[in-house]
């Protein structure tokens, strides 16, 4: 497959007809088109029907948009103007896009927006349950409206028309890309867990009601199975995990885990629940990274004044996973809290909120920020299931912490956090810093990779046939390591180091 963007441009001179070369339109067409390294071109009825009279106009020269599908390649349309594309990510909790410019490559902007799903429940397992009472069609339509406003406000703020969005890739988990494609998800929680569909999906843009060019080529990522969704085969491209000589590890946390181990000869991936510590849900004023949230934050160990970091200035409104991670950290590390997670009453910033302890982040005009030991509690379980299903993933393919080289983490915790930090709670494991990667939302980029360089699409399949999934959840020795990660950084700190 050509290192090709999933639509492109391509100029075309056609011989002009004669009486002695009578070929028709459209084999005229597909013949320079093959001289142009193009074999295997459709070429639609809608454009066959406007074809004649483009050539003519145009002295039988034309500017192609061309598509890749599942068959070879598909004109698009007949234009001369700039081409775009956009990735996305289809996230349970955020859907995130980011617009290039086909022509150059070059990545213009990146938006996201809350999942408008998360009215029909939090998790995918609810929009399941949702769904199977003759609500799936109502969670289709939501998802894709939210899409469709994310589109329109990137494009609008780029002053770019949708209709010049030629190409789409789209990664989600397994129900996500179901959702997103209108597929029924009634199989996939209920044996034998059942998806409608593992491959990828080549369609166009009008058959999915998505607002960009209506011929547009869209390529929704496959997944392997229920629990292995494109999102993660999309962080596999970005992290490169197929091309790897020694087995290295990549986790994507955010509600849910999942855990990748793998190399150029296979990949074993699992995945568990996280909890929603890292998008700030365990927190009453927990909240996304956006403007007036707290990120970041340190306690002056002379002074013990609290410093925040507020993204965007100004007075803080909430505090987001990064910050978390940071505050349970300082507060350990000035032992205003202790191993089990309980505050130490007579420590400065310890008060007491409606009969329960609480640590003062920020007092202003109309607004404090308390966290409670309550949430505090629900942070620890969250931080906990990251490292039990880590080290339990590890010991059912007889590995040790110590045998990794890098660590991969993409998500919620592989945004902005403070590694050093993570590690001190027990969040992650306590190897060397810099073998330790944060990449962002993996998902969107890996889904970006592909958007620009068709080739990959290769390398996808590729990676479909290496995975195996291994069940951990069912481990029986799960809840006993989950137990010791419950405490900070943990009751036996040397398994932190493998």
């Amino acid at each position: 497959m050509s290192h090709r963007p999933l639509a492109f441009t391509v100029d075309v001179e056609l011989p002009q007809p004669s009486s002695q070369d009578k070929v028709a339109d459209a084999e005229s067409l597909k013949g320079a088109l093959r001289i142009a390294g193009l074999s295997s071109v459709s070429i639609p009825l809608h454009l066959l029907r406007r074809l004649p009279d483009e050539l003519r106009r145009n002295s039988f020269s034309l500017t192609l948009v061309v598509g890749h599908d599942d068959h070879g390649f598909r004109v698009l349309d007949i234009k001369r103007s700039k081409i775009y594309g956009i990735a996305l990510d289809v996230g349970t909790t955020t859907l995130a896009c980011a617009l290039f410019d086909l022509d150059s490559r070059k990545r213009i902007d990146v938006f996201e927006a809350e999942n408008p799903q998360v009215r029909f429940g939090a998790d995918v397992l609810t929009r399941v349950q949702r769904a199977m009472t003759g609500q799936g069609t109502e969670l289709t339509e939501s998802l894709r409206g939210g899409l469709n406003r994310l589109v329109l406000d990137i494009c609008r703020k780029n002053s770019i028309q949708s209709r010049d969005v030629y190409a789409m890739t789209v990664a989600g988990n397994t129900i996500m890309s179901h959702f997103f494609l209108g597929l029924d998800v009634r199989n996939i929680p209920v044996a034998p867990h059942t998806p409608a569909i593992n491959s990828a999906v080549f369609c166009s843009a009008e058959e999915i009601a998505i607002s960009i060019h209506p011929q547009a080529t869209v390529y929704v990522f496959p997944n392997a199975g229920s629990y292995v969704g494109g999102d993660i085969i999309s962080g596999m491209i970005c992290t490169k995990v197929h091309e790897q000589e020694a087995p290295v590890l990549f986790m994507d946390v955010g509600t849910n885990l999942e855990i990748t181990l793998g190399c150029k000869d296979w990949i074993i991936v699992g995945a568990g629940a996280a909890g929603p510590a890292l998008e700030g849900g365990v927190a009453h004023i927990g909240k996304k990274a956006e403007k007036g949230t707290i990120n970041h934050l340190e306690i002056d160990r002379a002074t013990k004044e609290l410093k925040l970091s507020v993204i965007g200035g100004g007075d803080p409104e909430g505090i987001c996973g990064s910050g978390l991670i940071d505050l349970v950290s300082e507060l350990y590390a000035m032992n205003i809290i202790d191993q089990a997670g309980k505050f130490i009453h007579a420590k400065s910033g310890v008060m007491m909120n409606d009969n329960i302890p609480a640590y003062l982040l920020y007092r202003g005009p109309g607004r404090e920020l308390l966290f409670t030991e309550h949430e505090l509690q629900n942070f620890l379980r969250s931080k906990a299931a990251v490292f039990a299903f880590l080290y339990v993933f590890l010991r059912l393919i007889d590995m040790k912490i110590s045998d990794i080289g890098k660590i991969y983490v993409s998500g919620a915790l592989g945004c902005g956090i403070n590694i050093e930090n993570a590690v001190n709670i027990g969040m992650l494991p306590d190897i060397r810093r810099d073998n330790i990667v944060m990449i962002g939302n993996s998902s969107l980029n890996g889904a970006s990779m592909v958007l620009l360089d068709c080739s990959l699409i290769s390398k996808i399949e590729q990676i479909q046939s290496l995975i195996t999934y291994r069940e951990m959840s069912e481990d029986a020795d799960l809840l006993n390591v989950l137990q010791g990660a419950l405490f900070i950084p943990h009751t036996n700190p040397e398994m932190l180091r493998g």
